[in-house]
């Protein structure tokens, strides 16, 4: 995954043009959003022409797509990374999962524009709204076997959970108190976060999260 210090700049000597088209959108909308994001704004953060974007894109919509894409995927591979690592204790795997979360580098307004230009683009994109599901179905399957794992390391039967139930309930619960965070940073702090998640993963799932 890109450095997360970096993920809102640009590399403008990037020879892969694609890549560095991409940089430049998620740059854009971080910092504009969606209606301020156009194929010459885009242009201006690669330090080209728009008419050189344009032979590799058509139009600032592609662009996008091809950006939530691009993001979307490389969040997904870092968090099956780190729940991968973390098999031989999955109950610190999934403390480390949601800490990551609530790190301040992964909350504000930038990244709150640009997920609400991709996914304001699933509604009308089709390929996009299939890359969406692909990638939700992705984490709901890996966070099912981070939870069917640490019920085996708890000496606990996983075939009597319902495991996909509770994945897509503490993935909504996470994308919600997400949202909640980026709308008012004030809200609640990291520590408030990393409670409310611990007790609501600890009651749904019989599992103990926290470490005291």
């Amino acid at each position: 995954m890109k450095d997360k210090k970096t993920i809102f700049e640009v590399d403008k000597n990037n020879e892969d043009k694609k890549q560095l088209f991409i940089d430049a959108a998620i740059c854009s909308l971080a910092n504009h959003g969606y209606k301020g994001t156009t194929v010459r704004q885009i242009a201006k953060y690669a330090g080209v022409t728009p008419g050189l974007l344009t032979h590799y894109y058509q139009g600032k919509e592609v662009l996008i797509a091809e950006s939530y894409k691009y993001l979307a995927t490389q969040f997904l591979d870092d968090f099956q990374n780190k729940i991968n690592e973390g098999m031989d204790n999955p109950i610190s795997a999934l403390r480390g999962f949601f800490q990551n979360i609530f790190a301040p580098e992964n909350l504000g307004k930038r990244y709150l524009r640009v997920w609400l230009a991709f996914w304001t683009l699933t509604l009308t994109e089709e390929s996009l709204r299939k890359t969406h599901s692909d990638i939700y179905k992705e984490y709901t399957k890996s966070l099912e076997n981070i939870l069917r794992s640490a019920y085996i390391h708890n000496e606990q039967d996983p075939s009597k959970k319902n495991l996909r139930s509770l994945a897509v309930g503490i993935l909504a619960m996470l994308d919600g108190l997400w949202l909640e965070c980026c709308l008012d940073p004030d809200a609640l702090s990291k520590n408030d976060n990393l409670a409310i998640i611990y007790e609501f993963v600890e009651s749904t799932t019989g599992l103990k999260i926290k470490t005291n």
